[in-house]
């Protein structure tokens, strides 16, 4: 059964703030068993009782990509917060540095998710207007003249005086 996946940047935008996420270089989807380092980090979510979500990387019209393991983490962007600082001891040594080999830690900004959301529907406007002009040309095909006032009578022969 398909399961319909959020990208990290719309979770952000509909949360309002900056948010977590763990990617797993080494996702194997046909071979769940194959990710230890994943369920790993999946059963330690479970026993701390902190929420997570399946998701999409960044939202990117041009990629079309698969499911790579990542998970959103449900715990706010916060070192004053206990459930962070549990997870980011989890995750990272004191340097920032990640303690499980194949696991990245990341936090998105909420002004980049905004940004991400702003050039995308820039681009959903250039293109609009792009097909609006190619709809336009293609209405009235090859060889439409704009101004035919301005095009030399000249060039025309009636059809009935042409010489045989």
């Amino acid at each position: 059964m398909p399961l319909l996946l959020q990208h990290i940047d719309a979770i952000a935008r509909e949360k309002n703030r900056d948010v977590l996420f763990v990617h797993f270089e080494e996702y194997n989807h046909e071979h769940p068993e194959k990710n230890t380092a994943r369920n790993k980090v999946l059963d330690w979510l479970d026993l701390q009782n902190i929420e997570y979500t399946p998701c999409m990387g960044l939202e990117g019209e041009a990629v079309l990509s698969s499911y790579s393991g990542d998970i959103y983490v449900d715990v706010p962007f916060d070192a004053k917060n206990p459930a962070y600082r549990t997870l980011s001891e989890l995750l990272e040594d004191e340097q920032g540095n990640m303690k499980i080999d194949g696991v990245l830690f990341f936090s998105l900004a909420l002004d980049i998710a905004l940004e991400i959301e702003a050039e995308r529907e820039n681009e959903e406007e250039i293109e609009i207007e792009y097909l609006d002009e190619e709809e336009f040309g293609d209405q009235f095909g090859e060889g439409f003249i704009e101004n035919p006032e301005a095009q030399n009578e000249a060039d025309f022969e009636p059809m009935n005086d042409k010489k045989s």
